[in-house]
């Protein structure tokens, strides 16, 4: 794996093969961008010819041939106009391929989200995707659509200029030249220290910790207003952006010195060039010929410092921008879920977990778990946080391969289900369930594309939303989010147990889902389970045991392990851990105010 990683193209041949066929668009803009490099240096020649004319007649202007110098005027206009043409194909076909690239790597990011298995996201925050898919994909975008033409005329025009000044006076230009390589110098030990990098690569990683940190923050902001800063979203994103600010500052004062130097030194070059042309001068026998020499590096000497500029800014940009294609990279090498040659459908609901062990990131959380959970039965899994209950349940729907032993949906490995059927036999109702930016119907709808409106409101009713719904603005039409209406934790999972009910799964994988009810809707949403369970493979996650109680099989898991199993009278009657679990239970359903 790693060889092939090594093998991965990086910076520019990534960028053409990230551009696909719309590379040609890429190549032809670099091909106008040259175009563009040769007719700005036009005028250069142009000068000096016109000024070798005016020298060689100094003591007679009158014989300097009009012709000529008129001659040399029109080619520096017609090379004006023709750089503005070549530089305008330039840039509208690198416009051209900005917004193509743009929208195919934004669909090519897209489909392989929706192929990446669930746990992906379990990991991997909602900031730092957004970020690689806005920021990092526009970064590309302005790079190749404004600063692509430039980095061909940023290290096109430097060379002519060089190889020109060497024709011209091979000695003038020895001295601008060491100058410039004085200052490049200084340029490189920006970009090549492994210091320097590691600021650049800590910058780009915390720019990630500090969108996710936005989002969380943003999300939970009435109770950041309410606990200040006492809350875990605030002490995270004051402690991103402290970090985001060190390695920024610590950015800058790296390229503090280089930066200054190459500055001064390149702005330097003049303060060479006149003395050594003076030397020149005061040692020639005319000054016809070495005059418009001289006063030409001049010219060369304070113009060199515009395109080396371009140079380091470009450098600077295709750094960044290798850092972002790496993380688009990330995104597009990870590894998919496989998916099987010769697929099967189950043709019923029995859910086996056969001696399962998962480990998470090389910590194991699950240990030789076997249990079987039936059509038409319920079966909760209890115990203490982090034990691995909600692990079980997405293993169920397959965020994640095991590492060893089996789990089967009728007597079918899951390996050997398509992810689409899989996710056609589940339906979900977890504690965060995320609405879209969408009406409350189509919300609901999401469930089943196909169900008509009156399907959409029968299963709200059997949700117990239906009324509340009904009390909004525009009832169903009404839109849900940032721009329309927000709703409560106890409302929004009443929605999500509507798609559930919508989707007509035969496995309901139940996560605390009456976790944000008050008492009385609680009663309502249990109720409501009658219609979503029915003659269902059920595996419900309790903390509320109460909900729990009448369930077929109880799994008291521990440590990654079942520790006890039964219904809830015989786990009861072994007065072990579950016994204690329901004990204190009951012990806060008494719990109260006192002075």
């Amino acid at each position: 794996m790693k060889k092939q990683e090594n093998k991965r193209k990086t910076g520019i041949p990534r960028l053409l093969e990230l551009a696909g066929r719309k590379k040609y668009f890429v190549i032809g803009s670099g091909f106008f961008g040259v175009l563009t490099s040769l007719v700005q240096f036009i005028p250069f020649v142009a000068a000096y010819k016109i000024l070798e004319e005016l020298t060689a007649h100094a003591a007679m202007p009158s014989m300097a041939n009009e012709e000529a110098v008129w001659f040399w005027c029109w080619i520096m206009f017609w090379a004006f106009i023709a750089s503005i043409v070549f530089n305008f194909c330039s840039l509208a076909l690198s416009h051209l391929a900005a917004f193509n690239i743009l929208y195919e790597l934004r669909i090519q990011l897209s489909q392989k989200l929706a192929r990446l298995p669930l746990g992906y996201f379990t990991k991997n925050a909602t900031g730092k995707i957004k970020k690689i898919m806005t920021e990092d994909v526009e970064r590309l975008e302005i790079f190749i659509a404004h600063n692509l033409p430039d980095t061909v005329s940023a290290f096109l025009f430097p060379i002519l200029l060089f190889v020109y000044m060497l024709w011209v006076n091979w000695l003038l230009a020895l001295a601008v030249f060491s100058v410039v390589v004085i200052a490049v110098v200084f340029m490189s030990r920006m970009y090549t220290s492994d210091r320097v990098r590691g600021y650049i690569d800590g910058w780009m990683r915390v720019t990630g910790q500090v969108n996710a940190s936005l989002v969380e923050y943003i999300r939970g902001i009435q109770v950041i207003k309410i606990f200040t800063k006492s809350t875990k979203a605030y002490r995270q994103l004051n402690h991103d952006v402290a970090e985001f600010r060190t390695y920024a500052t610590k950015m800058n004062q790296s390229y503090q010195g280089s930066y200054v130097g190459f500055h001064t030194i390149l702005l330097s070059t003049i303060v060479l060039v006149l003395p050594v042309g003076a030397f020149m001068l005061m040692r020639a026998e005319s000054y016809a010929a070495l005059l418009p020499q001289v006063l030409l590096f001049l010219v060369f000497a304070v113009g060199i410092f515009f395109p080396l500029l371009k140079v380091m800014w470009i450098a600077s940009l295709l750094n960044q921008n290798s850092m972002g294609i790496a993380e688009i990279d990330a995104i597009l090498y990870e590894k998919e879920l496989t998916e099987p040659t010769e697929p099967k459908k189950p043709t019923e609901a029995t859910v086996a977990f056969e001696n399962v062990t998962f480990a998470y990131e090389e910590k194991e959380v699950l240990k030789e778990i076997s249990f079987t959970a039936a059509p038409g039965t319920i079966t909760a899994l209890v115990g203490p946080s982090g034990a691995g209950k909600s692990t079980i349940a997405m293993l169920t729907a397959r965020f994640w391969d095991i590492d060893d032993g089996d789990i089967k949906i009728g007597n079918l490995p899951l390996k050997e289900i398509t992810t689409t059927d899989l996710m056609n036999q589940i339906a979900f109702v977890f504690q965060d369930n995320p609405l879209f930016f969408d009406t409350i119907e189509e919300n609901i709808r999401m469930g089943n594309k196909t169900a008509t409106t009156e399907q959409v409101e029968a299963a709200a009713k059997a949700a117990q939303c239906h009324d509340f719904i009904m009390a909004l603005p525009q009832g169903y039409k009404t839109l849900v989010g940032e721009g329309g209406t927000y709703l409560s934790g106890g409302e929004q999972q009443r929605l999500a147990l509507a798609r559930a009910i919508l989707k007509d799964a035969p496995i309901i994988l139940l996560d605390e889902a009456t976790a944000f009810a008050d008492p009385e809707n609680e009663g309502k949403i249990l109720e409501a389970f009658s219609h979503l369970i029915h003659g269902k493979t059920v595996m419900v996650i309790a903390h509320r045991l109460n909900t729990v109680v009448n369930a077929d099989q109880i799994l008291y898991i521990e440590d990654g392990r079942i520790a006890e199993r039964g219904r809830h009278e015989e786990l009861l009657s072994m007065k072990r851990k579950y016994a204690a679990m329901w004990e204190k239970y009951e012990q806060t359903l008494h719990w109260g105010i006192r002075r």
